[in-house]
């Protein structure tokens, strides 16, 4: 298989037979053949030029970290927080390459002001129309940065949830440091982030049969030294023969735990310019099929009920995405239109006193 196939494949790929299809090409060894238990504990040995099954994590018990969210809404939710702090992040090193004593904004509102002129989403409505479309014409610049995806297969009956951003992204050499860590966070000196622990999107993994990541550093902030090319992998639960720890893996490349990689000329081939693409497959929402496909709007609002920053909502077979502002907005809204007054009071009658 062709690096450009395979990498169009896994961008394309939103069913679990199409996922199984890519890993037939693939020289992959099998976790009964190789399992990783620690640096000094492994069973079966290293073959070169193949992939293997690695912990997320390196973590061989991670199956209990990763089954932390109580409902299936809130690793998509982690999710859409990364991507909005990965676009925040890749702003705020364009700045500092400019300027590399520009003040850190204080928190994650005052860098969205600083760097996109976007104020409290649920504000808006109160500012007098002229400022409002002046608002509305920066929410659809940036909207377009981050973006979730929902799609269906009817054969298969099975849900995917594509979750791609245009933020930093990681070069490949640091996915498995990064994007498939458990625990580990580069945010605590960073407080115009939003999360600290770097946990709450890896639960996504514990509802999907599947996740396929990719990921590129945005070009114009990548260091001396720093590899140009995108980086993927997949991410499956693995349920070890004779033993009874199942965990979660990824793909590696090498022993160290990075993951495949292949060059920017290649990424470019596949219109993949910089950021990250997470698609969790197979998805289960533990509900029917048209209860997720009509309420997935209204559960995203409620979650994330006052986002940092506006995203893109891509139901199923359709082309033309929600705008997604949070609950928040929708309700300062209806005060707006349906008067301030009729919204929030309401008159009752004299009641005795006993």
């Amino acid at each position: 298989m062709s690096t450009t196939r395979l990498l169009s494949g896994l961008v394309e790929a939103r069913t679990a037979a199409a996922v199984e299809t890519i890993l037939r090409e693939l020289p992959v060894v099998s976790p009964d053949d190789y399992h990783w238990d620690s640096s000094s504990k492994r069973t079966g040995k290293w073959r070169p030029g193949h992939l293997h099954w690695m912990p997320v994590g390196l973590q061989r018990g991670n199956a209990g970290r990763i089954r932390l969210a109580s409902e299936p809404t809130n690793p998509i939710a982690e999710r859409l927080i990364n991507g909005m702090e990965a676009i925040i992040e890749l702003e705020r090193l364009r700045e500092l390459l400019k300027e590399p004593r520009a003040p850190e904004p204080p928190n994650p509102r005052e860098a969205v002001m600083h760097y996109f002129g976007l104020p409290r989403l649920d504000s808006i409505e109160r500012m007098e129309v002229a400022q409002r479309d002046e608002m509305r014409d920066l929410i659809d610049q940036v909207r377009r940065k981050l973006a979730i995806r929902l799609a269906y297969d009817k054969k298969r009956r099975e849900f995917a949830v594509l979750v791609r951003d245009a933020g930093m992204g990681q070069s490949p050499s640091r996915m498995h440091e990064t994007l498939l860590s458990l625990g580990e966070s580069d945010k605590p000196d960073k407080p115009y982030l939003i999360g600290l622990f770097g946990q709450g999107g890896s639960s996504a993994f514990m509802a999907s049969e599947y996740s396929v990541i990719l990921s590129r550093r945005a070009p114009d902030i990548l260091e001396s030294g720093e590899d140009d090319g995108i980086g993927w992998s997949i991410v499956r639960h693995i349920f070890p023969k004779g033993r009874r720890d199942p965990y979660f893996a990824y793909l590696a490349a090498s022993e160290d735990g990075a993951v495949p990689r292949a060059d920017n000329a290649v990424a470019e081939k596949v219109g993949f310019a910089h950021g990250s693409h997470f698609c969790h497959i197979k998805y289960d929402f533990g509900g029917s099929e048209s209860a997720i496909a009509r309420l997935l709007y209204q559960a995203l609002n409620h979650v994330l009920f006052n986002p940092i920053l506006p995203y893109d909502l891509f139901t199923i077979g359709k082309e033309r995405p929600e705008l997604m502002q949070g609950t928040a907005q929708r309700l300062a809204r209806q005060v707006r239109l349906i008067g301030r007054q009729a919204a929030l009071d309401k008159s009752f009658a004299s009641q005795s006193v006993v």
